[in-house]
């Protein structure tokens, strides 16, 4: 029973700690972002295709990430959705963050199985980092959205043509001052459907 509260207690203490949550020039060691991508690595995936693949920014890389990233928003958001303060922040992550990962899924080039597996095995090795998180004391978050899909990070990252980014994780310290909002789920028996006969 003690492993099942354990698992329990894993699983509903994840949590995403924002940029806002992270202690500026806070620095997390190489060797523990390397253990989280190893737990990463230990998520299922179909045949063993192992299709994630991780490309970490720190320190220099960091800005190298972040105007990056600023060059292709302003390359692809349309003009009546522009956020100029939005903009303006993306170098100024880097002050907060110690790591970024690029999530990447690497078709597998036999094509032994549909997308969607490789697709699904790279979303379980991102929660095995979102679980290994607060084992390691360290606080970050997915983004996902708009600029991860665009041609231009393709490009940015070195994607084939079938590959896909899944998101960037962002890693840090967490500040002490951070007040974390409560966290809410919709109850399972909501959404389920139980089928006996």
């Amino acid at each position: 029973m003690e492993s099942a509260q354990q698992i329990e207690h894993w699983i509903r203490n994840r949590q995403s700690t924002f940029v806002n949550g992270l202690k500026r020039g806070g620095q997390v060691p190489d060797e523990l972002i390397e253990k989280l991508l190893d737990n990463a690595s230990w998520a299922p995936s179909h045949g063993l295709v192992q299709a994630w693949e991780f490309k970490v920014f720190t320190r220099e890389g960091l800005l190298s990430f972040y105007k990056g990233l600023q060059r292709i928003y302003k390359e692809t958001v349309p003009a009546e959705k522009f956020n100029e303060t939005r903009y303006q922040k993306f170098p100024e992550k880097a002050d907060f963050v110690s790591h970024v990962i690029a999530i990447i899924m690497r078709r597998d080039p036999k094509r032994r199985f549909p997308r969607q597996e490789d697709l699904v095995s790279v979303a379980a090795a991102t929660q095995n980092i979102y679980l290994s998180l607060q084992a390691y004391g360290l606080a970050g978050y997915l983004s996902t959205g708009d600029i991860c899909y665009q041609s231009q990070t393709r490009e940015f990252l070195g994607l084939d043509e079938e590959d896909e980014c899944i998101g960037f994780f962002t890693i840090g310290v967490e500040d002490e001052n951070y007040v974390r909002p409560p966290r809410t789920r919709i109850p399972a028996f909501e959404k389920t459907e139980w089928i006996r006969s």
